[in-house]
């Protein structure tokens, strides 16, 4: 049975990239694996981003990071649950994983593991001088990914 792997991350979704997942897993009659990631350098710049505007010092409490990652985590089955609710009126088989680390490497070991035959990943917009400096970890998993990666801009 093929499988296709729909790629949700605390930064990246979209409704768009969700109906094309369920639309392709089932008209290929395969599996929806949804992979909601988050993503610990994310966790990193909110830190940064509160240390340097002067919102908490030097380093975050283990409440803090604790709450973070709740809302994050909370976020995540928000999102799985809704794209769980698309697959059941589609018919489609429906399974999730829930990581926290690198997008990239949390993205490969699911590829790996449900032997994954189409990914679909969501890529956020940005402007054409970031393009130019610095790929993005989409553009890295399209690279690396042993399997085909459809991207959504959003």
């Amino acid at each position: 049975m093929s499988c296709v792997l729909l790629i949700l991350s605390t930064s990246r979704t979209s409704q768009n990239a969700i109906e094309y997942a369920v639309d392709l897993a089932k008209k290929g009659k395969a599996k929806l694996v949804v992979l909601y990631i988050i993503e610990t350098e994310l966790t990193n710049e909110v830190f940064d981003k509160f240390t340097d505007i002067g919102f908490i010092g030097d380093k975050p409490s283990t409440q803090l990071t604790e709450a973070i990652m709740k809302e994050y985590r909370q976020r995540g089955y928000e999102e799985m649950g809704k794209v769980q609710i698309r697959a059941m009126e589609e018919n489609v088989d429906f399974d999730a994983v829930t990581t926290q680390g690198d997008f990239v490497e949390k993205a490969i070991e699911v590829i790996d593991r449900y032997k994954v035959t189409t990914a679909v990943a969501i890529k956020r917009k940005r402007s054409a001088f970031l393009k130019y400096f610095s790929k993005s970890v989409v553009d890295e998993l399209v690279e690396k990914a042993p399997c085909k990666v459809e991207v959504f801009e959003e």
